[in-house]
């Protein structure tokens, strides 16, 4: 059994296309697990393994891969680069207590690593960063370097510098040693005394930077470092660990990933400098429907508690939980407490995952990250702890929904297969959800944008075998009326026998806004006798739910009934209704109706730059700017914008803000529609009624 100091659990991050799946394949190549070196372009890299992500060369879903390295038992989660898939980084960035950022040599800092970085910093994450890619064209190490401490401050640190540039890259300068690196084809490490003397200007830019780190976070150290001594390889190995896991320094390494050139010191990084799950020393919960918090010690010996923070379905193997384990030890057959549920479970098999193998193991112990199979009692952010000492662990926050579409399938008859298929999604998917609108009558799909949704329509396709149309959701207009109205009507059928008759006397008035419908009978003299009025109001409603003119839901109106008519023989329910219905139809088209369409509250937030090119947009959207608040060199819009124009909102901030803004947003009221847009959409909505 691997003790607890040395796990490590390491998110592996980065903005698409900077290499990291690379970088993963290129670990498991120098330690001999793989025996070929896989590529993402050709779709046959150990951690993509699913379909989808072969077909479409890229990280779609978070994959564990794990590896034993210098006596450590090492995690690393490669996650996805779209932030189109951002619920799979911040649910497995909670799971770790690390992460590494890879960096694009070409194109340093970009806004999925921002993004992620930001997610780090929330969980309090300690980091490395590789600089990968520096054998490609136009790759700059100093560059790359400048811009992580623009981002994210002097912290970000070398301790290696690059020996050589783009195709003549060939190995490292260690900082920390002061020895050249180079690397065989497996991406085993060479050492030499012999530095490149290229190299010694960015050896002098650097390494004081690095000791500085190293001696900063220990007093005794400091004193050595200040009076002018040298410091040792071990001395300034643990300054480096303390800062790291501190936080006070992020280490900068080289690679290129492809060409197996750092992989080694890598790995090495990852033992010497991440920290095991023994950081923050306890983990903080609180009991099931009460506030009082739980504290447990990491530590095998504790009660136990975990997390499923993933839940994968897969077309073949089934349902695929991932678990971390914070505290305890977790054993098959042991009884399970899931607190989130309340539910008390048994697990038969435990898995360690890595890709898509598995290999059954006999316990799992506090900072292991293991997988349950096909057990349909653990949904996502479930919290799974010991019986007696039951405890939530706080599940993972992830940002609202940006992108919704109506979903149907092509053919009628999968209607069931499509509704079953969209609920397993939804289940292993916590940033996806579905709904049916009553009103629209659309099953309605959210995502986190376009490709995300596309994901799902290719599970859809390749898995459930059901083909399906997405289209931009109806929206759910409402009418009501602006003046004053009064009519009549007659409902008069005499067809042999027993004929209907009916008459009612409306007035139509507009009522206060949020009040719906307010039906008031001022009858006098029982001239529509009284059992019949409850007729009319039926009819009225009927007609109010049928809309004045685009076939919408009529609200807040006021509807008198004064008087009427009735037959002694002929009148009915049925008659009273219909007149009911009737009256209310060609008398409110004379109380100047108009359409009422949702207006969302939305809060935008995008970098200063763009401040400007986000509220010309929003006033192309007919929206109004309410205010603006000023947060870290952001600006924070609060806007009021018509819910027809945000529903592709999404991809229209992100080439606004080159995907640096984001947004939220919920339907606050309703407003009027100017005539113009209104009278496209009725013309729209009755041409649709006669498709239909």
């Amino acid at each position: 059994m691997v003790e607890i100091a040395q796990k490590r659990n390491v998110a592996v991050v980065a903005h698409h296309g900077a290499g990291k799946t690379s970088l993963i394949e290129a670990a498991l190549f120098m330690l001999g697990k793989i025996d070929r070196l896989g590529k993402t372009e050709d779709g046959n890299t150990f951690s993509d393994f699913t379909d989808e992500e072969k077909d479409r060369k890229v990280s779609i879903h978070s994959s564990l891969i794990h590896a034993e390295y210098k006596k450590h038992s090492i995690n690393l989660l490669d996650l996805p680069g779209y932030a189109d898939f951002i619920g799979e980084v911040k649910s497995c960035l909670h799971a770790c207590g690390a992460t590494m950022f890879v960096i694009n040599a070409t194109s340093p800092v970009e806004v999925e690593t921002e993004k992620a970085w930001g997610y780090a910093d929330d969980f309090d994450l300690a980091r490395i960063a590789v600089v990968n890619q520096l054998d490609k064209e136009r790759a700059d190490f100093g560059n790359a370097v400048r811009d992580l401490q623009e981002a994210f401050g002097k912290r970000c640190v070398p301790i290696q510098v690059p020996i050589g540039k783009e195709a003549d890259f060939k190995g490292v300068v260690d900082l920390i040693s002061m020895k050249a690196v180079t690397f065989d084809d497996q991406g085993k490490a060479k050492v030499s005394d012999e530095i490149p003397p290229e190299c010694q200007e960015l050896i002098d830019q650097y390494r004081e930077m690095m000791m500085d780190c190293a001696a900063e976070v220990d007093e005794s150290v400091m004193e050595k470092y200040l009076g002018g001594e040298t410091l040792t390889r071990e001395e300034m190995l643990a300054g480096l660990k303390k800062a790291v896991s501190a936080n006070s320094c992020i280490p900068i390494l080289c690679s290129s990933a492809t060409q197996g050139i750092g992989t080694e010191l890598i790995m090495d990084a990852i033992v010497d400098f991440l920290p095991s799950p023994i950081r923050h020393g306890e983990i903080h919960g609180h009991r099931p429907d009460s506030d009082e918090a739980v504290t447990l010690k990491v530590a095998n010996d504790s009660d136990l508690s975990a997390l499923a923070f993933k839940t994968r379905i897969d077309p073949h193997a089934g349902r695929l939980s991932l678990v971390r384990v914070w505290t305890g030890t977790l054993k098959p057959d042991q009884p399970v407490l899931n607190a989130t549920t309340g539910e008390v479970v048994k697990f038969h098999n435990l898995l360690q995952i890595n890709g898509k193998d598995q290999k059954n193991i006999p316990e799992a112990c506090a900072g292991d990250i293991i997988g349950i199979a096909k057990h349909d009692d653990i949904g996502t952010d479930d919290s799974l702890c010991s019986p007696s000492n039951p405890i939530i662990i706080p599940p993972t926050e992830y940002p609202p929904p940006t992108i919704q579409m109506a979903i149907e399938a092509e053919d009628k008859k999968d209607d069931e297969k499509l509704g079953t298929h969209l609920h397993k999604i939804e289940e292993e998917d916590p940033t996806f959800h579905i709904r049916r609108d009553s009103e629209t009558h659309q099953t309605v799909i959210t995502g986190m944008g376009e490709l995300h949704l596309d994901t799902v329509v290719y599970h859809l396709k390749h898995y459930a075998n059901v083909n399906v149309n997405l289209t931009t959701p109806k929206v759910a207009y409402r009418e009501t009326v602006t003046g004053h109205a009064e009519g009549s009507y007659r409902h008069k059928k005499q067809s042999g026998g027993r004929g209907q008759f009916g008459e009612v006397h409306l007035k139509i008035d507009p009522g206060p806004q949020g009040t719906g419908f307010e039906f008031v009978d001022a009858i006098v003299g029982g001239v529509v006798p009284g059992k019949f009025i409850p007729a009319v109001e039926k009819g009225i409603r009927a007609a109010m739910d049928r809309g004045i003119q685009g076939g919408f839901p009529v609200v807040d109106v006021k509807v008198t009934l004064f008087d009427g008519k009735d037959h002694a023989v002929d009148s009915s329910e049925a008659a009273f209704k219909m007149a009911g219905s009737m009256c209310f139809r060609n008398t409110a088209r004379e109380a100047k109706p108009i359409l009422l369409e949702p207006i969302v509250r939305a809060e935008i937030t995008v970098p200063d730059e763009y401040m400007g090119d986000a509220m010309s947009d929003i006033s192309g959207k007919r929206g109004k700017v309410m205010g603006m608040d000023a947060s870290n060199g952001h600006q924070v819009i609060n806007a009021q914008v018509p819910l027809a124009e945000m529903f592709r909102y999404s991809i229209d901030l992100r080439a606004i803000t080159r995907g640096r803004g984001s947004f939220k947003m919920e339907v606050d009221h309703y407003e009027p529609v100017p005539s113009e847009v209104a009278n496209e959409i009725i013309a729209a909505a009755k041409v649709e009624d006669v498709e239909e």
